[in-house]
């Protein structure tokens, strides 16, 4: 029994050593990416050409799904000599000039000057209402939302054509078949009902 053992801890120590040469990556294949270039991605992957094919694994990649740019990625091994790389990677949504946000509230670093140029604008004072915007930007997305501002008091919204002021996002849901309604360049969500003036 003893023999067999230490004859199977042999071999599977052999077959360790002969993984860390044999066989090698010869290709690597990144789809999916905007943001990180072919060489970010493999970088933040762990992979390169000439590493053993064997040692890419699930947790060797862990760093490039921790990267806040990925929501969710594949790493295929194809025998013999092929890793294949998919992502997908969160789109910029909002911005206040220095942090920038995906829709899901990710905070997504070095955004660069082109992905935040055409982006909603945040800004405000007193308490942060960040996670309120986004939900706000979610809701107003077809209205192309271009600043969000936010007080204490509430949200003024610049959409084309209009501006819109509201409380809160939960008022705006609540009054949401009014507020598809009305028209103008101004209009007021309020707890019992939305008005609208062209002024």
């Amino acid at each position: 029994m003893r023999r067999t053992l230490l004859a199977l801890l042999v071999l599977l120590g052999a077959g360790v050593v002969v993984s860390r040469f044999v066989p090698k990556v010869a290709s690597v294949t990144v789809t999916g990416n905007a943001h990180h270039d072919r060489q970010r991605i493999m970088l933040l992957a762990g992979v390169q050409v000439g590493d053993p094919l064997l040692w890419v694994t699930r947790g060797s990649v862990a760093r490039l799904a921790e990267d806040p740019w990925i929501h969710s990625l594949g790493v295929v091994r194809v025998w013999p000599d092929e890793v294949r790389i998919a992502v997908v990677e969160r789109q910029a949504a909002l911005t206040d000039g220095s942090t920038t946000w995906a829709l899901d509230g990710t905070v997504l670093t070095g955004a660069s000057q082109v992905e935040t140029a055409s982006l909603p604008l945040l800004q405000g004072w007193g308490s942060a209402r960040t996670t309120e915007a986004l939900e706000l930007l979610r809701l107003l997305g077809p209205f192309e939302p271009q600043v969000i501002s936010y007080s204490p008091e509430g949200f003024e919204i610049q959409l084309t054509g209009s501006t819109l002021f509201t409380p809160s996002a939960e008022a705006l849901r609540n009054q949401w078949s009014a507020f598809l309604d009305q028209r103008g360049k101004r209009i007021s969500v309020y707890p019992w009902g939305v008005s609208s003036t062209d002024e």
